[in-house]
């Protein structure tokens, strides 16, 4: 079996090189290391770990945070401290029992106009159903041209509640952005949004990296942890 770590990095440096591209901002990958070459905007890393060897001075300018895949750096000396830890989980290949709620609509983005859909109900879901956004923000429609980004909006009467997104790899998908806002939470909506971003008919594994919040959910859909993500940020100015 590959490496399920390598996995989940390659997951995550394909997913963030598709929303960057979208929004314009460079990127590159070269010896095991996934960087941003322009600052991106906060809620991306600008610089992912490919490999277990990479050396450390090689992420000392990049412009954000950084992603330690498999713990290895030592960034303190470049003025960057953990932000925060996150598990690698990964799913073996194998089809989901289909538990979707009766009364969610689970649709696959497709137009521009669900791709602001889509931006509107994860901004509301990662933070408080006020929260509004100019469309484009983080989430551009050019998006749309990136074939393996497969992303899902859920709707209970005809209301977005909910988001997910499954980035389709040679060896594996990988889920992201999942999440519900809170007043539709604890009814399964996010299981659900979860197994259509896994894409178990292609038969390929699934990896993510999950809150803690979310961490028994996945169990519950078959992930097991097989590692962890150190997050290096460099603190505001002041603190």
């Amino acid at each position: 079996m590959s490496d399920p770590v390598r996995l989940c990095a390659e997951a995550y440096a394909g997913w963030h090189t598709s929303w960057l591209t979208a929004l314009g901002v460079r990127s590159e990958r070269a010896n095991g290391l996934w960087r941003a070459l322009d600052p991106p905007p906060r809620i991306y890393l600008a610089g992912i770990t490919l490999a277990p060897d990479v050396e450390s001075e090689r992420l000392s300018e990049v412009h954000g945070s950084v992603g330690d895949a498999w713990q290895t750096l030592d960034l303190d000396r470049f003025g960057f401290r953990v932000w925060r830890e996150e598990p690698w989980y990964h799913r073996a290949p194998g089809l989901v029992r289909d538990e979707t709620p009766p009364e969610l609509e689970i649709v696959q983005v497709q137009t521009p106009e669900q791709v602001v859909e889509l931006e509107a109900v994860s901004v509301r879901g990662f933070g408080n159903e006020d929260d509004v956004i100019d469309p484009g923000t983080w989430h551009p429609a050019a998006v749309l041209d990136d074939s393996a980004m497969k992303m899902f909006i859920g709707r209970v009467g005809g209301r977005a509640v909910g988001a997910s997104m499954g980035y389709v790899m040679r060896e594996a998908v990988g889920v992201f952005g999942v999440t519900t806002v809170a007043s539709a939470r604890r009814r399964g909506y996010g299981t659900a949004l979860t197994r259509a971003a896994m894409l178990s008919e292609t038969g390929l594994p699934a990896v993510l990296a999950p809150s803690e919040e979310g961490a028994s959910m996945y169990r519950r859909l078959g992930f097991e942890p097989v590692g962890a993500l150190t997050i290096w940020a460099k603190p505001a100015p002041g603190r």
